[in-house]
């Protein structure tokens, strides 16, 4: 019967201890504590603090309309919306424009124009404030996809080569609003500088009639480009010389692209030719012509020379 008693008054004791030990120095302890609370709350203010942050945002378009014809938008104004959000300058810093969804939704809406009001969702922690300009506009057309060959840009070869490439593949998708891809008139690459026997890809461009870039899908949007022919061939760059003026005119101005033509050819014969003459058509008022190029036999031009002239009558 001892034991239980001498057990009772060990956890008396120890209870005893450790409330006295709480209740020591008491008011101190709390005072500590306060200011331990009032050091982090003032540290932690910064990140706390709700703030402002401007977004530049991309518009989005949303269809969901039911059917069987594909939908595109075109001429969408304005392509981007400054978004303002307001949370905490952790939270916001942390952000990148990616993160914030800004849309149109134009489910449902005929063909034709059309003006939206522009929709923002933001990411969590954080409350969308405003968006400007809160209206978009755009039209709806039916997508429109057709093959278009591309035609292949590169920069001015050396003289003393004659390049050959393979484009891979040489067609492309151009897909979009039916009358912006009937704007498009070719497809270009980018210019193209390439060694002998190299490989590279080249970036797509639709263009229009005026040489415009034109906003639509190409598929591939790239193409590979394979430069093959391989050695020197004889070929010499000689300037372009017009012909002789009928007496009874004068020229009164005169352009010649190229100035200069690249010849290929026997060499010894290309060692003798100093320049090529250009056999123009004179007559009077202000013209543009292809000019044939006097060339000895054997000699051929691998440059096609246009000439612009303004001739008068004397």
């Amino acid at each position: 019967m001892s034991r239980p008693a001498l057990s009772v008054n060990r956890v008396s004791h120890f209870v005893r201890y450790w409330w006295q030990r709480l209740l020591h120095n008491l008011p101190q302890k709390f005072l500590a504590l306060l200011l331990a609370f009032a050091l982090w709350f003032v540290a932690t203010e910064d990140r706390r603090a709700s703030i402002q942050q401007n977004f530049n945002v991309a518009v989005d378009v949303r269809d969901t309309t039911g059917g069987s014809e594909k939908r595109a938008v075109s001429g969408l104004n304005p392509a981007s919306v400054i978004v303002t959000l307001s949370g905490s300058r952790q939270r916001l810093a942390a952000l990148n424009a990616s993160d914030i969804q800004a849309f149109v939704d134009i489910t449902d809406l005929p063909d034709g124009e059309f003006s939206r009001t522009v929709r923002v969702v933001g990411p969590d922690a954080t409350r969308s404030l405003k968006v400007a300009p809160t209206v978009a506009q755009g039209r709806i057309d039916a997508e429109l996809s057709r093959t278009q060959p591309v035609i292949l840009s590169v920069t001015a070869p050396p003289s003393d080569s004659v390049p050959r490439y393979v484009l891979a593949p040489r067609q492309v998708t151009v897909s979009g609003p039916s009358q912006v891809v009937g704007t498009v008139e070719r497809v270009i690459t980018e210019p193209v500088t390439l060694s002998q026997g190299n490989q590279t890809e080249a970036r797509l461009l639709a263009l229009d009639a005026k040489g415009k870039t034109v906003d639509v899908r190409l598929t591939p949007s790239s193409i590979t480009v394979d430069r093959i022919d391989s050695g020197n061939l004889p070929i010499r760059s000689v300037p372009v010389r017009l012909s002789g003026v009928p007496s009874n005119l004068s020229v009164l101005s005169s352009n010649v692209e190229p100035s200069t033509v690249r010849l290929i050819g026997p060499a010894e014969t290309l060692a003798r030719i100093s320049s090529v003459t250009a056999s123009v058509v004179y007559r009077p008022g202000t013209f543009s012509a292809q000019p044939s190029l006097v060339l000895p036999d054997g000699v051929r031009a691998l440059d096609r020379v246009t000439v612009q002239l303004t001739v008068a009558a004397k």
